[in-house]
């Protein structure tokens, strides 16, 4: 009876290795992947070797209150300690999935005192008697057909899912980061702007005002330049009230009170700072990089492991129940060998009425794998998308600020033009206002250009993805990383 037994035991660990269900495989992209990036300027945006795992690519711009402020969101960014909080209960979920592999063991004991009916007591019974038990239990579920194996694969790729988001949080976080320090530059440099146009109309006003008391202008002239100076000033309160929102955007990524003062000290270098290299990849490696693409991946392989539990509950399921212990009426003698109770059991569950049901969950554990087949393969094509729309903006947007720079030295040439030509008497009011005023649009729109140049390379960086963020602070504890087994 031992040894049929034993055979029977290791009968079952043997079929416990085989898991119904389909093994995961990464889908056919159902698209043909290029080998490199459309982009016929890609040379001149991508060094020649990748960025490395602690590439710190927002440091290119050369300013330490944007080092700074990066740091502070990664270490205070609320989303971002959300993102982490996810990654830690994904790992206790697989640390409860892992748990159903193992027996359980339970202990317990009991201590009573009781007092019979006097129609109860017979002979030789004591009307009042004590009772004493100390129990362990334990019990094991065979794992058969993998449900619980399946379960625990879907755990792990859950918890690396959600490992995946919070780097997609952190580096969306830092990109955006910069991208609003790269705003509130702009309107600094718009305010400056706005500041220098506002004396340059006040000299001309001046000029006017002159002429037109000697006599030499009609109050046209006046009205039309006083007209022009008011304008101009009237631009400068939206650009502060801009300006102060987008400081109080940068403090609440910075997980700040939005008081608005963040920068305000700031002096800003009116030239182009450096932009940052770009890490080189192909778009084959996206699939490998891109945070959000392996996140969809991992609920994918999530999603195709839930159609093996699902299907594992079609089978029979086999469980192993032991227990032990000791009962007596003297608490001294709870422990002797007379007292000693053991039992073995094994259960057999096998559904039967309810497999409709059953098979009912199984198809819609295959069609959540399909909707996550579908969203793997969206989640692809608009990476693929905004690399390649990134790229053109980097492109185009350097070309559009070498044509600014020619319009911004050809309208000053004019300004300077038409009011020598005005103050001679040779030419009339209008023409000199008139091309004051592009001067200011075309160093208003090379400003804007420049931002948006400096913010294409940002995109570019964001979009190619990368590890460059994991060692940076707001990182989960590691616990929850090494749980991935």
């Amino acid at each position: 009876m031992t040894l049929r037994a034993a055979a029977a035991l290791a009968t079952l660990l043997l079929l416990a290795g085989c898991a119904v269900g389909p093994d995961y495989q990464r889908p056919d992209l159902q698209t043909p992947v290029p080998e490199q990036w459309s982009s016929p300027t890609l040379a001149q945006v991508l060094p020649d070797s990748s960025a490395g795992p602690n590439w710190r690519w927002w440091e290119s711009f050369g300013d330490q209150a944007l080092n700074a402020l990066v740091d502070e969101a990664l270490l205070h960014n609320n989303d971002l300690a959300a993102a982490a909080g996810r990654v830690l209960e994904a790992g206790a979920q697989l640390g409860g999935a892992k748990s159903q592999q193992w027996p359980s063991i339970e202990v317990g004991g009991s201590a009573s005192r009781n007092r019979r009916s006097t129609t109860q007591t017979f002979m030789g019974m004591e009307r009042i008697y004590e009772n004493y038990s100390a129990s362990a239990t334990l019990s094991y579920e065979v794992d058969l057909w993998g449900r619980l194996s399946r379960g625990k694969e879907a755990a792990v790729a859950t918890l690396r899912a959600s490992q995946q988001d919070r780097r997609a949080v952190a580096q969306a976080l830092i990109a955006g980061v910069v991208s609003t320090w790269l705003q509130i530059q702009e309107l600094e440099h718009q305010l400056a702007l706005n500041g220098s146009t506002v004396a340059s109309y006040q000299r001309t006003l001046d000029t006017v005002e002159e002429r037109y008391q000697r006599g030499l202008v009609t109050a046209l002239d006046l009205h039309l330049a006083r007209q022009n100076l008011a304008a101009i000033k009237a631009q400068n309160p939206a650009l502060r009230q801009n300006l102060a929102a987008a400081r109080r955007s940068l403090e609440i990524l910075a997980g700040r009170y939005p008081a608005g003062t963040v920068l305000a000290e700031q002096q800003f270098a009116r030239d182009v700072a450096s932009l940052p290299p770009v890490p080189a990849g192909l778009p084959a490696q996206l699939l490998e990089r891109r945070p959000d693409v392996v996140a969809a991946e991992q609920r994918l392989h999530a999603a195709v492991a839930g159609i093996g539990n699902a299907k594992a509950n079609l089978y029979p399921r086999i469980s192993l129940t032991g227990s032990g212990g000791s009962t007596s009426p003297e608490l001294s003698d709870l422990f002797t060998d007379p007292t000693n109770i053991w039992s073995l059991a094994g259960n057999l569950f096998m559904p039967l009425i309810n497999r409709g049901a059953t098979k009912a969950q199984v198809a819609a554990a295959r069609a959540r794998a399909d909707q996550a087949v579908a969203a793997f393969r969206g989640t692809v094509l608009q990476a693929f998308a905004e690399v390649e729309n990134a790229l053109d903006q980097d492109r185009y947007q350097q070309e559009q600020e070498n044509l600014l720079l020619e319009s911004v030295e050809q309208a000053r040439r004019s300004v300077d033009t038409a009011e020598s030509r005005y103050r001679k008497g040779l030419e009339n009011i209008l023409t000199a206002l008139e091309s004051q005023r592009r001067l200011y649009t075309a160093e208003s729109s090379l400003l804007t250009t420049q931002r948006q140049r400096r913010l294409a390379r940002v995109n570019l960086i964001k979009a190619l993805g990368g590890p460059w963020d994991t060692l940076q602070p707001g990182t989960p504890p590691s616990n929850s990383q090494g749980a991935v087994q």
